[in-house]
């Protein structure tokens, strides 16, 4: 079949729709860029003629819709496919469809993908340049991807493809996928779509702006008028003629540096109306603002009409609230507040965790250990919940323009007392300091606080006593807490905090705001105040309140599950497998001597190897390597296969230096159990750069405990 200009147009011209396609894109869009190496078995008759076949393809796909569940799909390629005999054919392809993506977890995504389009071919090494063809193509894909953030993302695919006259087979591809909006418009919110033009009845004249609709200014929100309106106004065209070359500027003398464009249309037609958005470019000097005050606003219209240039300048009244200000028509609002980078929220809240280390338990939460330490520093900081009886939190959060009165941070340290909110604010700000991310919880009347632990939700359901006091979500953990009661015990108020939400959440009256993804709309804004530092509670007092609530938390959950474990014990017997399930409990929450009791019990009567390893788990845990190898051992030769086992020897060699025995037995790990030797892949490195990888991964830190099912 012979090639020809129509078909290299009609190539060309999709091609261009291609190119162009991703330019009327708005930053709610999806529009997803990927490159990858394909291969490509032959089928059929296809297996006689040809070999195994390799290329590469680019593709560009666009979501639709809110779930970006249904996509349409771009592609180009190449494909080289060898003859059995000699040579080769290559094969250039270009076709476009669906795709439907089905979401299983936040990260994971399967897809279904069907296309045709049109491709060319020529010879490789042989032939002519007559000899050369194309046609019809089609294929279709499942894939799979993961994503490692909201840009990138890793994707796998198998498919069929079927070239006219030449050539079918399987296809295998393996790349990544660039999520071009989330490069092209980072974390901010879009600006409202412009409205189209109306036609005018009035018999005026001229050319004028009217109709202003100025919002009030919230000095707190100032970063966020740059792209969201802050009013409307109306140009109106009375004349006869269309007017061009428009340009509106928006100005606030003080409070902005620079006349801000905003975006008008470059032209509207004879007695045409349309409403155009105001945004502002304010600068911090509104944060001064201490007492609500009205400005005069300029406002610039330029345009050209008859070849000539106009300019006119109208100057409304805008109102600009106190710097503390704030509507609950949004809750997310409240995350402008949360400012975690003020020096003195940082040297605070950094003080207080480095405290934290002398009574740490590195067997709890880290996160939650966090919280707790904070509280405590934060009670005898003698801070006091405080209802504002001016702005209660009761009253404004039901009233969607009511103005209320917000602290910042800073200021509730200072002042030493503050509403539900103000509370809410200040135990963020010094959360998000200590590199804990946190969450606003919403029940009707009231507001308050949740941070994330590190564990994940499946390791909560399994270690957690009551993993119903904690707000499940797909892949975190968020630990409610009523910091109202920040002058009461930690656990009461995580206890009233779980209730409240549980409670509300079935009447759908319960919302969690996380704190980051409020921050992509409403921006952290800074606060100063002359202020640097803020005096430190009595260290001493602090680690007790902490070490106490500690002992508390562990006696909580620790208790209920060994009650549970004894009353097996007593109806079943005094089996080995229940004693080293209690050994293991205490073990997970860092009370050595008592598990290392019950283990020695155990082996008192025989070789349970269970409790071999786990004892050699102790001693690991204790730094004293060589008395951990003599259990791991002990353990091996009981079974030398068991992936406990050969993943302690290979972790205790691996500290002892012995990297001869890691090879060996690192290797028998990748044999018996993959899965796990990937996740413990630091032990096939050496010194620094296996203790960077031990740390980067988590491994390092982390125990296999061997317990009978």
């Amino acid at each position: 079949m012979k090639h020809t200009k129509n078909k290299w147009g009609r190539l060309l011209l999709v091609f261009l729709i291609g190119i162009l396609f991703p330019l009327s894109l708005s930053a709610e869009d999806h529009l997803i860029l990927g490159a990858n190496p394909i291969g490509s078995l032959p089928l059929g008759s296809s297996s006689d003629s040809f070999k195994f076949g390799f290329g590469g393809q680019v593709d560009l796909k666009y979501s639709f819709g809110e779930k970006k569940i249904f996509n349409a799909g771009l592609k180009t390629g190449y494909l080289y496919l060898p003859l059995a005999v000699a040579d080769g054919v290559s094969l250039i392809f270009i076709g476009a469809g669906p795709l439907v993506r089905l979401p299983v977890s936040q990260r994971i995504s399967l897809s279904l993908e069907a296309s045709a389009g049109y491709y060319y071919w020529f010879p490789t090494g042989w032939g002519t340049s007559t000899d050369n063809g194309g046609g019809f193509t089609y294929d279709a894909e499942f894939s799979g991807s993961f994503s490692i953030n909201d840009t990138l993302s890793i994707h796998a695919g198998i498919g069929y493809g079927f070239y006219n006259n030449l050539y079918n087979g399987l296809s295998f591809s393996i790349g990544t996928k660039i999520n071009l909006i989330d490069i092209t418009y980072p974390e901010r919110a879009p600006r409202v779509e412009k409205p189209k033009p109306q036609l005018l009845d009035e018999k005026n004249d001229g050319v004028e702006l009217s109709e202003f609709a100025l919002d009030p200014v919230y000095p707190i929100l100032y970063k966020y008028y740059d792209n969201n309106p802050i009013g409307t106004v109306s140009l109106l065209n009375y004349e006869k003629s269309d007017i061009s070359d428009i340009k509106i500027t928006f100005f606030v003398e003080r409070y902005m540096d620079n006349p801000m464009d905003v975006g008008a249309p470059p032209q509207l037609g004879s007695k045409e109306k349309i409403d155009i958005d105001l945004y502002g470019l304010f600068t911090e000097d509104v944060m001064t603002i201490t007492e609500g005050n009205k400005a005069s606003a300029q406002i610039i219209l330029e345009y050209t009409l008859k070849n000539k240039t106009y300019s006119q300048e109208y100057n409304p009244v805008i109102e600009i609230y106190n710097r503390n200000a704030l509507t609950w028509d949004d809750d997310k609002k409240i995350a402008a507040f949360v400012n975690a980078k003020d020096p003195a929220i940082l040297t605070f809240s950094r003080n207080i965790t480095n405290w934290m280390q002398e009574e740490k338990n590195s067997f709890v939460d880290e996160n939650l250990q966090k919280a707790m330490v904070i509280f405590e520093a934060v009670k005898n900081k003698n801070i006091r919940y405080e209802i504002d009886p001016a702005t209660p939190f009761s009253e404004m959060s039901g009233e969607s323009r009511a103005v209320d009165f917000l602290q910042f941070p800073l200021q509730t340290l200072t002042y030493t007392s503050g509403d539900c909110d103000d509370l809410s604010i200040l135990f963020a700000s010094l959360l998000e300091a200590s590199g804990v991310e946190t969450a606003f919880i919403t029940i009707p009347g009231h507001i308050y606080i949740g941070f994330a632990l590190k564990m994940s939700p499946v390791a909560v359901r399994r270690s957690f006593a009551q993993s119903d006091n904690l707000i499940l979500t797909e892949d975190k953990v968020w630990f409610p807490l009523e910091i109202t009661m920040v002058q009461r015990d930690f656990l009461d108020a995580w206890e009233t905090g779980a209730k409240e939400w549980r409670e509300n959440n079935s009447r759908d009256q319960a919302s969690l705001y996380p704190t980051r993804e409020a921050w992509q709309i409403y921006q952290a804004v800074g606060f100063s105040e002359n202020v640097s530092n803020v005096d430190l509670p009595p260290k001493s007092t602090v680690l007790s309140g902490f070490s106490d609530s500690l002992k508390k938390f562990i006696n909580r959950e620790i208790y209920p599950q060994v009650a549970k474990i004894q009353a097996r014990i007593q109806e079943q017997g005094d089996q080995v497998k229940f004693r080293n399930q209690l050994a293991v409990l205490y073990a997970k929450y860092g009370l050595l001597d008592m598990a290392e009791r019950e283990f020695k019990n155990i082996l008192g009567t025989r070789e349970y190897l269970p409790a071999l390893v786990n004892m050699g788990n102790i001693y690991y845990l204790k730094e004293d390597y060589l008395r951990a190898l003599a259990f791991f051992e002990r353990a091996e030769a009981v079974d030398s296969d068991n992936k406990a086992v050969v993943l302690s020897m290979a972790r205790v060699h691996h500290e002892l230096e012995n990297y001869g025995m890691v090879r060996q037995k690192f290797a028998q790990l990748e044999k018996i159990a993959p899965s796990l030797a990937l996740e413990y892949a630091y032990l096939d490195l050496r010194g620094d750069e296996a203790a960077r990888a031990a740390e980067i991964s988590g491994a390092g830190n982390m125990i296999l405990w061997e317990e009978e099912e």
